[in-house]
């Protein structure tokens, strides 16, 4: 076993809520604390002159990281906390650009170069949610425990000396002691992460540190590239004849450009929100929760560049989102392709695209921010990336910015979604949360014609609708839903209606001279939770019928 304690030593936790500035974030999550020690850890990096122990201590930190990385989400306990009322304050902005060469400003440039003075910088508003931590010691602590690890005792002194370093968890003002927790001093932990689970307990999402964290970390402050634009500056500014010259091209070849005072530093860039794992209170009776067909990890892609489009161009976007994926796709397995070797389609599950769109709120109009990629759930991660590879990342990691081409409707240029803090409609939570009442965004397209017709048999047409869509549910390994309801107009605000026209949504392409099927908007209550992504009927491997929480059944 292996477990950390921590105390706030103030009694007041200041950290910001990853989805809301206004909001403090409470418990702090597994991968907040492990920036926190890899912070500690490049704070005290040792400089040349502190010799090669020093070196060596540092590297076994290092490698310390490295293997609490890859321990999975802990288990974990943590006290009450009352959030303190939020006050905006107005401070300086901290990138004011600094002259490559102080000594020598020009006139002109003086106002510019007062500008790193905290007086003279313009002040941007801010907030500080902050929390008050109640009780006394030990009540006060919060615990995170691995109980199948097994430090070496290497690994454990590197660790138990790296957590004396850390003075802080979220904001500077919040004072942190952490300390490696010996076993009889850890009390029973109260949550448990059981993400993957498919009957399991309400409970709250937290990140947590997987295998690649730390060097995402160290790629993102992206040190080594800001300290030799400064340092190839200050060469520039002050070297003379060839010394000079030769700063200015050692410049341009790492950064692609020429050297010049008004040149831009590298950034630091925001690390990715990375895994998330479901925690719950050990002792809560168990909620059921039945996953739908498709992993609720979706790959988000973000439109960078491109036309204004609504939902109504869905199927124009996922074919040549599926034709761009599926260039050079030989030997892909069937999952990918949604065929067979012999080009016989498939029958089993493969990848899904849909499109993320602007539905549900008080100005929904339905225009669409990006695309997403749902995979089956039994299609591990490696696989997934063995057969995107090439396509949304390079052979390194690297992320690249595809442009898909739609004909007329212009092209769009594409990336994965990375940030901490995205539009609603690009996160995964939107489309994936658990909730037992859903509602179709796209119409869902019916597996067979109604022998009934809709205009002089509505009652048989309606029941003969439903006992359809309860059958699409089925196969999927959903629950037989309580309630099914069916409409020309969709629950969700923003939403087109079911049929062609005028705010309308066309009818999906199907097989040349088949007539199409019909299109209908769903209403669907589970007797349990289910978690998304919801997709459902014939066009759900093409974005129709995509659905979203609703919440609560509409009055």
């Amino acid at each position: 076993m292996f477990a950390l304690g921590i105390d706030f030593i103030t009694g007041v936790a200041v950290m910001t809520d990853a989805a809301s500035r206004e909001k403090a974030e409470w418990p702090p999550h597994p991968a907040r604390i492990f920036m926190a020690l890899v912070a500690a850890h490049y704070e005290s990096q040792p400089l040349p002159e502190d010799g090669l122990e020093a070196e060596a201590a540092w590297a076994r930190e290092h490698a310390a990281l490295e293997w609490l990385e890859g321990q999975g989400a802990p288990q974990m306990s943590w006290p009450e906390a009352s959030p303190r009322d939020v006050v905006k304050v107005y401070v300086p902005v901290n990138d004011a650009g600094v002259p490559p060469n102080p000594a020598r400003v020009r006139e002109t440039e003086m106002r510019g170069a007062l500008g790193v003075m905290p007086d003279q910088r313009s002040r941007q508003e801010r907030t500080f949610p902050a929390l008050h931590i109640g009780g006394d010691e030990p009540t006060r602590y919060v615990f995170l425990r691995w109980p199948d690890a097994e430090p070496t005792p290497g690994i454990l002194t590197a660790l138990t000396g790296l957590t004396r370093k850390v003075t802080r968890i979220g904001h500077s003002s919040s004072l942190a002691l952490v300390w490696v927790s010996e076993a009889e001093d850890t009390p029973s932990l109260a949550y448990e992460p059981n993400a993957k689970a498919t009957k399991t307990r309400r409970g709250v999402q937290l990140r947590i540190p997987a295998p690649g964290f730390l060097a995402e970390l160290d790629q993102c402050f992206n040190a080594g590239e800001i300290d030799a634009f400064f340092d190839l500056s200050e060469a520039i500014a002050d070297g003379k004849g060839k010394a000079k010259e030769q700063a200015k091209a050692a410049f341009e070849k790492r950064f692609g450009t020429a050297w010049s005072r008004s040149a831009s530093a590298p950034v630091r860039l925001r690390p990715s929100p990375g895994r998330t794992a479901l925690y719950s209170r050990v002792d809560e009776p168990a909620d059921r929760i039945v996953a739908s067909s498709f992993d609720s990890e979706l790959l988000v892609l973000t439109k960078q560049e491109g036309p204004v489009l609504g939902l109504e161009s869905t199927a124009a976007l996922t074919a040549a989102l599926r034709g761009y994926l599926l260039q050079g796709g030989e030997g892909k397995p069937e999952w990918f392709t949604g065929h067979s070797a012999s080009g016989i389609p498939s029958t089993g599950g493969h990848m899904a695209l849909f499109p993320l769109a602007f539905v549900g709120g008080e100005h929904a109009d339905g225009h669409i921010l990006g695309l997403a990629v749902a995979f089956p759930r039994s299609i591990s991660a490696a696989e997934r990336a063995a057969c995107l590879r090439g396509r949304f990342f390079g052979p390194s990691g690297e992320d690249l910015e595809p442009d898909l081409k739609m004909g007329n409707l212009g092209t769009w240029t594409l990336r994965r979604e990375e940030r901490s803090l995205p539009p609603k409609a690009l996160r995964s939570a939107t489309w994936c949360e658990p909730s037992s009442v859903w509602a179709s965004v796209t119409p869902m397209v019916l597996d067979r014609h109604p022998k009934h017709d809709q205009q002089t048999e509505r009652v048989q047409w309606r029941d003969e609708v439903a006992a359809s869509i309860a059958q699409s549910c089925e196969r999927q390994g959903l629950p037989k839903p309580d309630l099914i309801d069916v409409d020309k107009t969709s629950w969700h605000r923003g939403a087109p209606r079911s049929k062609p026209g005028p705010n309308g949504m066309p009818w999906l392409p199907g097989k040349e001279g088949t007539a199409p099927r019909q299109q209908v908007h769903v209403l669907i209550q589970f007797p349990c939770e289910v978690q998304g992504p919801l997709l459902l009927g014939a066009g759900r491997f093409r974005g129709y019928g995509l659905c979203k929480p609703l919440g609560s059944l509409p009055k």
